[in-house]
């Protein structure tokens, strides 16, 4: 498969290169519960192994740090013409509000994923972060990002059933379900079966969900599926993609421990 044929399937990872101060933790994960794959970099030398790796991912560089212009102008160039980084898709967020500079990188090198200007202020960055991110079809064809999660001691959850207390540890996340391994078995479990009122333990931060027993996840032995009821209330949702944040981010740091630049 192409990077492009991969990305229609699981979406494209988007990576904020450098992201302005304005573009803190809390925004981001505005962006993430908007369904899309969400990680911070501070290393331009190492995104060139992360682009490699990850084909098709969407970077947003912010030209006014690390480098000077015309560097961050070579480093680009560089990037789109090497034939394993060369499907990354590039937009740029600076406060430089030069419309030569825009025509630059929008006409002269072809930056597909626009000329952000955040002295238009940040609800319009972020609108227009988000209408790039719809635009390039980022999402793919799923529909909510899913975090696994490394620490089973740090992502567990309880649950009442059959008048017993049940635990166990969260394989895996999104907002619509989890996979999860119980510590205990628990017999007479059905799929479809209510699990209520379920205590969520993400790295300290607790949430209650409800939702129903779904069954084995096929081809992970052990592992268990629960989907949560569609009607989560918003502050549940922002706690999970909070997580889910965290969890990425961990999951780039490994990267780049096994990749070094």
């Amino acid at each position: 498969m192409t990077a492009d044929e991969i990305a229609a399937a699981r979406g494209r990872k988007i990576l904020f290169l450098y992201p302005h101060s304005v573009l803190n933790d809390e925004l981001l994960i505005e962006i993430l519960s908007n369904e899309y794959e969400i990680y911070c970099l501070r290393d331009h030398e190492a995104a060139r192994s992360v682009a490699r790796a990850w084909q098709g991912s969407i970077f947003f560089v912010n030209i006014d740090d690390a480098m000077k212009e015309a560097q961050w102008e070579a480093w680009i160039r560089d990037l789109t013409s090497q034939p394993l980084t060369a499907s990354t898709r590039l937009g740029i967020v600076t406060y430089n509000p030069n419309p030569e500079l825009a025509k630059k990188y929008l006409m002269d090198l072809g930056i597909p994923c626009g000329f952000i200007q955040l002295k238009l202020g940040l609800a319009e960055g972020k609108r227009i972060i988000l209408k790039t991110l719809e635009a390039n079809e980022a999402r793919g064809r799923r529909r909510f990002v899913r975090a696994r999660c490394a620490d089973p001691a740090r992502s567990t959850f309880n649950v009442t059933l059959n008048g017993s207390l049940v635990t166990g540890s969260i394989v895996d996340i999104s907002i619509a379900g989890m996979a999860f391994i119980f510590n205990h078995p628990v017999p007479g479990l059905k799929s479809s079966s209510p699990m209520s009122d379920v205590q969520l333990r993400l790295k300290g931060t607790l949430c209650r969900i409800s939702g129903k027993y779904v069954g084995e996840v096929k081809g992970e032995q052990g592992s268990e599926l629960m989907m949560f009821d569609a009607s989560l209330p918003h502050e549940t949702t922002m706690k999970i993609h909070r997580f889910i944040y965290q969890a990425l981010q961990e999951e780039l740091a490994g990267f780049l421990e096994h990749h070094p630049s």
